[in-house]
């Protein structure tokens, strides 16, 4: 092999070596702030029952609680949650859907815990302070997690921890 073909063959090797493989991640955690004491003001009682992120199953999240980590592959989305209100065991009719405030985002490697608490969510129904769910947003939620029987989203405010007791 002459020269050229060696220097040639060298770049390939280091081009290819360099490509995408298909196999970034990153490793997100989501961590149940709504009892933060920074946070001034009330501190609403909500159990996290299901939360996905890029696609990923989090589970159950318990105030003050953390996920365990799970690999994501890297992007931007809101994290799409059913919680309880005032209840552990979330029993639906305790429910209601709720998604990040802000699309959340995760680079290939990273390693991230994503805080959920009253000044980083919105839902159907919310308090003043917070904001109102997204219809897209909401619809997600109810796409994933059927088994609630949430209203339609023009129905929204209709959901039983929408209405005052």
């Amino acid at each position: 092999m002459d020269r050229r073909m060696l220097v040639a063959l060298g770049l390939w090797t280091v081009a290819v070596a360099g490509c995408e493989t298909g196999t970034e991640s990153a490793t997100v955690q989501i961590q149940n702030d709504f009892n933060n004491p920074a946070v001034e003001g009330f501190k609403p009682p909500w159990t996290i029952c299901r939360a996905t992120y890029l696609g990923v199953e989090f589970g159950r999240i318990g105030i003050g609680e953390t996920s365990a980590p799970q690999k994501v592959e890297p992007g931007l989305d809101y994290v799409l949650m059913v919680a309880a209100w005032d209840d552990p065991e979330c029993h639906p009719e305790n429910c209601l859907p709720i998604a990040s405030k802000n699309e959340e985002e995760v680079v290939d490697g990273q390693t991230r815990t994503i805080a959920i608490g009253k000044p980083s969510h919105q839902g159907p129904c919310p308090p003043e302070g917070v904001p109102p769910i997204p219809e897209t947003v909401y619809n997600r939620i109810l796409e994933l997690y059927p088994e609630y029987g949430f209203k339609p989203y023009a129905q929204r405010t209709e959901n039983t921890q929408c209405l005052p007791e």
